[in-house]
């Protein structure tokens, strides 16, 4: 099963959802995909959606999930990364209308080292196909618990040296 995630910010996310629902109609994805749609507008036709979930929801989703799919927000990154996932992250962009700006794009940027990024659309299809083996190219001890935290603990340092500015 695949797991995607669009979190709760109000602007819609359609391109990520258009591109699941083209991807599972044309049978380059051949398995369950669940979606969390949030505010967007398109309407999947052929995966499984919640417009919002719990905490405790999303947490079961993504451990079932064989891929998680999330945007670029970092709570739901560090949610996949401490339940030992690699997610494919599609950060919202401010030229589509997804985000007020590029925040998210910076932040996955930043971090491409333990999260596969895809910042093209037309290459999460094949991002999905060979999650496995680009997992396997990012190294050993990308993701699970311990180095989630230890990744919180510099998230939260940089959002604290922000903040001081």
């Amino acid at each position: 099963m695949i797991f995607a995630t669009v979190g709760t910010h109000e602007d819609p996310f359609d391109r990520l959802l258009v591109e699941l629902d083209r991807l599972v109609q044309t049978g380059e994805i051949q398995e369950r995909v669940h979606v969390q749609t949030g505010y967007s507008r398109h309407v999947l036709r052929v995966c499984t959606h919640e417009a919002m979930i719990g905490f405790d929801e999303v947490q079961a989703h993504m451990r079932a999930a064989r891929v998680v799919i999330t945007h670029g927000g970092p709570a739901s990154i560090m949610q996949a990364l401490a339940l030992g996932k690699v997610p494919i992250v599609v950060p919202r962009q401010s030229k589509f209308g997804e985000h007020v700006d590029d925040h998210q794009v910076r932040f996955s940027q930043r971090i491409a080292d333990r999260v596969l990024v895809v910042l093209d659309i037309a290459e999460l299809g094949p991002m999905i196909r060979d999650h496995a083996s680009r997992v396997v190219r990012l190294g050993a001890n990308v993701g699970g618990p311990e180095r989630a935290q230890v990744f919180a603990a510099r998230l939260d340092a940089l959002c604290t040296g922000l903040v001081r500015r």
